[in-house]
């Protein structure tokens, strides 16, 4: 037995050694896995970083967000409040949607973090708002879907960001969070910025050997200036741009900020905590999921698994509120800064037609609205989901020919151009300024052997890059591309300048000199008009304004064909005039055939901007 205790100790020894290197090193393995991912950030990231706590709205505050957001709210109490991510900061203008609530510009506030989801916002509702006694009638949360349902900050920045609004004591966050490793989450977030590092790296090691002539690395910033004067858009061809962003974008499924399938469930999410917490003080939240630009690809974007939508649509009704997929609204690529984020006129028109949409569902109650209907609406909810409408128009006659005084003449490329400083007053720039959905709404069109070029009403900008039947109109002339990209000059084609037959653009109508245009109305259009139709209210500029001289338009309102009521308006100036004309005695909204006509009796153009029937209220 004592020879055999010597051989038994050391094995014993190894035995623990081998255990305890067996524990040891997978932790090691982990530790550096999570030092190697954990601090993988760019110059972007580490911007956000610094001004983590400090941003709202897309401007850094002084003194922090907290002050900021409290001091606010106590200087305005705000009606509507808007929260979301950088979506809503560059999507929904708060003049606009105050402007048609009939509220003071102040009693809408718009409170927007940087790559925020749902865990904020609730975070600033319940600390920042309810905590301090503010109860506004209406929240819209304006975000994509993706980062609605998301619980986990997934970057230093969005953490920092909600831990400044988070108190000692959160137990919702407890029960949503408590059980998840934040800190695993955020290793396996940095698996794609792994892999973005070395492709950046790769990237710009190429810029500096091409592009500084030197291996030494540069300063981030320096790289960043020389690849945006390489890639600048004016060096773009967006015809190659188009046909290759959707071949590109099939390999690059992980551009999408979540994986769908990762994301939780909407009744695990933060979606019922605010619907129920706005309920609770009274007010109405509605969840608006917004628009991306139409070259957004396919199979990237704001995806997200099976049956959600409909989750988060029947949380939100559960608790009083309404979900709004807004996917659906018709924009145009010029409307957006990139593929998700608008510029102001797309931001403009999104406004407008959020402010429709919110007095439609009874979100935000007007009495005019509850008892008034829209006969030039462009859009409609139907089961939660905007759809485009048009009403139903009809014309006495055919558009009179426009008259141009010489062909079109060269122009840059394989452009060509018309003269039409007459036609000023229609062109998309003014029409811009005269609808309130910034529409380019110019009625003009060119004509390529009788039939109208496919795409009108475009930036000229979009006209020299993409070409293909594009055309723009100035204040003095009209640019065209043929349709198959010939050169207008010489490709032996007829072109002339032609007027719309449609004549609708976006909730207006144009209105030619001796025109007359009928709206017909059936019974069901009218259901909402308790008591009868009595009023007719009418918005119109003129497009040729004369001095000295009125445009007159004729009204009309008929009822099975006969005439109901007649009046006559006079349009002078070049601003929007608005008239209110009694329908007495009222009309039966069960009358199977009503019709309103608007019949410009000048030689000017016009165009229509707004036709509203209201209830009969007695007297």
């Amino acid at each position: 037995m004592a020879d055999t205790q010597p051989v038994a100790g050391p094995r014993r020894v190894h035995q623990r050694i081998a255990y305890a290197l067996a524990l040891f090193l997978p932790c090691l393995i982990l530790l550096l896995c999570a030092v190697v991912t954990g601090d993988q950030a760019s110059e972007d990231d580490r911007r956000q970083e610094n001004n983590a706590g400090r941003i709202i709205n897309g401007r850094v505050v002084q003194g922090g967000v907290r002050e900021h957001i409290e001091d606010l709210l106590v200087q305005h109490q705000p009606r509507v409040l808007i929260l979301g991510n950088s979506l809503a900061n560059t999507d929904v203008l708060p003049q606009i949607l105050a402007r048609r609530l009939h509220l003071n510009k102040h009693a809408v506030q718009k409170l927007t973090v940087p790559n925020s989801i749902g865990a904020h916002w609730y975070a600033i509702l319940a600390n920042r708002v309810y905590a301090n006694g503010h109860t506004p009638e209406l929240v819209v949360l304006h975000s994509d879907l993706q980062s609605l349902l998301a619980v986990t900050p997934r970057s230093e920045a969005s953490y920092l960001n909600l831990a400044v609004h988070l108190g000692e004591e959160e137990p919702v966050f407890d029960r949503l969070l408590g059980h998840r490793l934040w800190f695993l989450d955020r290793i396996r977030e940095s698996r794609s910025l792994v892999r973005n590092q070395v492709l950046v790296g790769a990237r710009n090691l190429s810029v500096d050997l091409l592009y500084h002539h030197s291996l030494t690395a540069t300063p981030p910033r320096a790289t960043e200036r020389a690849l945006s004067r390489v890639f600048d858009e004016g060096h773009i061809d967006m015809r190659l741009h188009g046909d290759v962003i959707p071949t590109f974008a099939q390999g690059q499924q992980e551009l999408i900020a979540f994986d769908p399938e990762s994301l939780p469930r909407p009744a695990a999410s933060f979606v019922p905590e605010i619907a129920a917490l706005v309920r609770e003080h009274g007010g109405v939240a509605v969840f608006v999921r917004p628009p991306m630009s139409p070259r957004m690809p396919s199979g990237v974007g704001d995806l997200v698994a099976e049956g959600v939508e409909e989750e988060v649509a029947g949380i939100a009704a559960e608790f009083g509120g309404r979900y709004l997929d807004l996917r659906g609204l018709d924009m145009d690529p010029w409307h957006f800064h990139n593929l998700d984020h608008m510029q102001p006129q797309g931001a403009r028109r999104f406004t407008e037609i959020l402010a429709d949409t919110l007095i439609e569902i009874g979100a935000f109650w007007l009495p005019e609205a509850s008892r008034s209907l829209d006969l030039l609406a462009p859009t409609r909810i139907v089961d939660d989901r905007l759809i485009n409408i048009r009403p139903r128009l009809s014309f006495r006659r055919a558009p009179p020919p426009i008259r141009s005084k010489q062909p079109p003449r060269p122009g840059r490329k394989a452009l060509a151009v018309f003269e039409t400083p007459h036609l000023g007053q229609l062109s998309d720039a003014a029409t811009v300024e005269a609808t309130r959905t910034a529409s380019r709404c110019s009625p003009v069109r060119v004509l390529e052997d009788g039939s109208p070029l496919p795409h009108p009403n475009v930036s000229c900008d979009a006209v020299r890059r993409a070409g293909h039947g594009r055309l723009c109109h100035t204040a003095d002339r009209v640019h065209f591309s043929a349709s198959d990209d010939t050169h207008p000059s010489h490709n032996g084609r007829d072109y002339a300048l032609a007027l719309d037959p449609d004549r609708w653009c976006d909730g207006a109508v144009w209105l030619y000199p001796g025109d007359l245009m009928r709206i017909s109305l059936q019974p069901g259009d009218l259901s909402a008009l308790i008591g009868g139709i009595g009023g007719l209210t009418l918005s119109a500029r003129s497009a040729s304004p004369q001095r000295g001289q009125a445009q007159t338009l004729k009204i009309q309102i008929r009822r099975h064909q006969a005439v109901w009521v007649s009046e006559r308006r006079p349009l002078r100036g070049s601003g929007e005039a608005t008239w209110r004309i009694p329908i007495r005695p009222p009309i039966d909204t069960s009358t199977e055939h009503v019709s309103v006509d608007v019949i410009n009796k000048s030689g000017g153009f016009v165009l229509l901007t707004g036709a509203r029937l209201q209830a009969y209220t007695g007297g």
